[in-house]
C-alpha cells in the first residue's frame, strides 16, 4: 500500500487498513502524519488566554516545536503503555507495527483546525464546529481502539480493556494527587487558625 491508500483506507476501511499498516510498520509516515496533524492543530489553537503572559507573537514558533516534539514523546510512551498493557491479554506483535497504526488513527485529527475555525466564526457555526470537533475526537478513540486490536492481534473487549485500564489508573492518581493536594492546604489552614488562636 502506498500513502494514499494507507489514509484513505483509514477513512474508509479502517480495519483493513490498519492492519495492513501494522504489518507494513511505515514508521517514517507515521511520524510524518502524526506530527503534521499536532503542527497544524497547534497553529489553529486559541491561545488567548496566555497572551497576557507571554508575548505570542515572538514565542509562537517555538510554542509550535515543543508541542510537536511533546506530541511524538506521548506518542512514544503511549505506544509503550499498550504494548506492555496489552501482555495481560497475550497480544503478540511489535512495538513498531502497534506505534504505526497509532500514528495513521491521529488521521482525523487534521479536521480539528476546520472546528476551531467555525468556533471562532461564533453562533451556529460555532456550534457546529464544537460538534465536529467532538466527532472527530470520539472518530479518533475508534480507530485507537482498532489500531491496538489489529496489530497485537487481540480481540476488541481486551483492547477496550487496555484503555479502561489506562483511564481508571489516572483517575485514581488523580484522585489521590486530589486528596493530598486538599489535606495540604486543610492542615495549612488548620495550623493558621490555631496560631490566630494563641496569639
Amino acid at each position: 500500500m502506498n500513502i494514499l491508500e494507507m489514509l484513505d483506507g483509514v477513512i474508509r476501511k479502517p480495519v483493513s487498513a490498519l492492519n495492513a499498516i501494522a504489518r507494513e510498520k511505515p514508521v517514517g509516515w507515521a511520524l510524518g502524519i502524526f506530527a503534521a496533524a499536532t503542527l497544524l492543530n497547534s497553529l489553529t489553537a486559541d491561545y488567548a488566554a496566555m497572551e497576557e503572559l507571554f508575548d505570542l507573537q515572538a514565542i509562537a514558533p517555538y510554542m509550535a516545536v515543543v508541542q510537536v516534539i511533546s506530541a511524538l514523546a506521548g506518542l512514544f510512551v503511549s505506544t509503550g503503555i499498550l504494548y506492555l498493557l496489552s501482555l495481560i491479554f497475550k497480544g503478540s506483535g511489535s512495538f513498531w507495527s502497534l506505534f504505526s497504526a497509532l500514528g495513521f488513527a491521529q488521521f482525523p485529527i487534521f479536521l480539528n483546525p476546520i472546528g476551531a475555525l467555525l468556533g471562532k466564526v461564533g453562533g451556529v457555526a460555532a456550534a457546529l464546529g464544537g460538534l465536529l470537533t467532538f466527532g472527530v475526537g470520539i472518530w479518533v478513540m475508534v480507530l485507537n481502539v482498532i489500531a491496538l486490536r489489529e496489530s497485537r492481534s487481540i480481540t476488541t473487549g481486551a483492547s477496550i480493556g487496555v484503555y479502561l485500564i489506562i483511564i481508571f489508573t489516572i483517575g485514581i492518581v488523580v484522585t489521590a494527587v486530589a486528596v493530598m493536594f486538599i489535606l495540604a492546604m486543610g492542615g495549612a489552614g488548620g495550623l493558621h487558625v490555631g496560631e490566630a488562636f494563641f496569639t
